[in-house]
């Protein structure tokens, strides 16, 4: 028998969707590069993720449909708010698990 605690919040991702979003390589480089701050063109993301635009944007429709990121004036990808990680922070609290995004360079 479980009982949820009612002190945490809700998960935003449910586990589905969370293996879905971190089931690619591309997905995992997506979020590193959103995490840094600065809105992205999909074709910089491309570039950043090493695939072709149309690829990129494939990429990125899945994150839109999960709500992981959002897209702003001019067709700039960004994190959304709920999973933008706090100034300084390396990582992205999805609700049942945590993503590291880099490591500090030493």
């Amino acid at each position: 028998m479980s009982e949820t605690n009612p002190t945490l919040p809700a998960p935003l991702l449910s586990l589905t969707d969370i293996a879905n979003l971190l089931g690619n390589s591309a997905r995992w480089i997506a979020l590193r590069e959103l995490g840094k701050g600065p809105a992205l063109p999909v074709n910089e993301l491309a570039r950043r993720m090493g695939l072709t635009p149309g690829a990129a944007s494939k990429q990125m429709a899945l994150m839109l449909d999960l709500g992981v990121v959002a897209v702003g004036y001019g067709r700039l990808y960004s994190l959304a708010p709920a999973f933008r990680p706090a100034p300084g922070a390396l990582e992205i609290d999805l609700g049942h698990c945590r993503v590291r995004l880099d490591r500090p360079a030493t």
